[in-house]
């Protein structure tokens, strides 16, 4: 289902402008943009946490030569409205990975895609998780770089120290005023945000700086509230009673040097579904897609039916 993107507040941050509207079960509505030539085989891509599209700014062009590449923005990020279409968050319950993946669903609907290759990139290897398993149709293999599994507090650096802390902060923060949380928010927007994740290997020194200005104005204008129950929704999130049962192909990325999601947790991913392959890419970050695209992408076509040319030529990017 589709209609008009005119009503939908943007947050900004995109590398490519959402023209088009999906609405999800529950009524959110959900921006998101095609590129590449009709007909050709589909790749949903499926962001990380509070992501607009930035992670993608090196492999959606490459795919988009001669796949069909989908660019979406989650439900309370980028053009997207809040969940159930409200323009503040309702409750925490709305804001979960089967949630998210019902808003990669409608999008896929929309375009009447199948079949898909689904990359998820962080917060995306859950939510491409959650769509194989309420939308098996929609999910044809798996690309699932540089995440989680399960929840990250778990294993964010090595520790469980995360999840003991987050309840306290998943109750205080959406309890603060907007105008103690907002400046905040609007803190991840200073220059020095960089050379911090650097020194606490959120990123790492391969990472360029250019694809990463547009996600820190972006999370600036993200509800805190969004924030914290997205997090909330990671963190309950718990996929491992049905690894075994995923019946397509998977291709698991990850960094050596990432702090956020150690190479462990990707071997253990791969131990954990019926077929997969398993990659490190030496001195990568949790920045990965940006980092070393030319690494993934080979990984990645690999993966991916060989799709045929009806003869016109296929643009980059050209939208249809």
């Amino acid at each position: 289902m589709t209609s008009s993107p005119a009503a939908v507040t943007d947050r900004g941050g995109h590398l490519w402008p959402k023209d088009r509207i999906a609405i999800a079960a529950d009524g959110t509505r959900v921006a998101y943009t095609v590129r590449g030539p009709a007909g050709a085989p589909p790749v949903l891509l499926c962001a990380g946490y509070l992501c607009p599209d930035n992670f993608w700014t090196d492999l959606a062009p490459a795919l988009a030569t001669d796949h069909r590449v989908v660019l979406l923005n989650y439900r309370g990020v980028g053009a997207s409205s809040e969940a159930r279409g409200g323009t503040l968050p309702p409750e925490t319950g709305a804001y979960t990975m089967e949630w998210l993946a019902a808003d990669v669903a409608a999008v896929a609907d929309a375009e009447a895609l199948s079949d898909a290759t689904v990359i998820g990139h962080s917060m995306g290897v859950e939510v491409a998780l959650a769509l194989w398993r309420a939308r098996p149709d929609l999910v044809g293999r798996l690309a699932l770089l540089a995440g989680p599994y399960a929840s990250p507090l778990l294993t964010f650096y090595g520790s469980r120290a995360a999840a003991a802390v987050f309840p306290l902060v998943s109750m205080t923060v959406p309890a603060l005023p907007r105008s103690l949380t907002g400046p905040v928010m609007r803190a991840l927007e200073l220059p020095i945000t960089m050379p911090v994740a650097r020194a606490i290997r959120a990123l790492g020194p391969h990472t360029p700086d250019a694809p990463m200005r547009p996600y820190r104005w972006h999370l600036s204008q993200v509800d805190p509230r969004t924030a914290i129950w997205t997090a909330r929704g990671m963190h309950d999130f718990d996929p491992t009673p049905w690894l075994a049962e995923v019946d397509v192909p998977a291709h698991v990325a990850v960094g050596s040097a990432d702090g956020w999601t150690p190479p462990e947790v990707g071997q253990d991913l791969v131990d954990l579904l019926p077929d997969a392959r398993l990659q490190v890419v030496e001195g990568a970050s949790h920045a990965l897609p940006i980092e070393f695209p030319h690494l993934l992408l080979p990984e990645i076509r690999a993966l991916i039916p060989r799709p045929r040319s009806t003869g016109g030529g296929w643009g980059l990017l050209a939208a249809q």
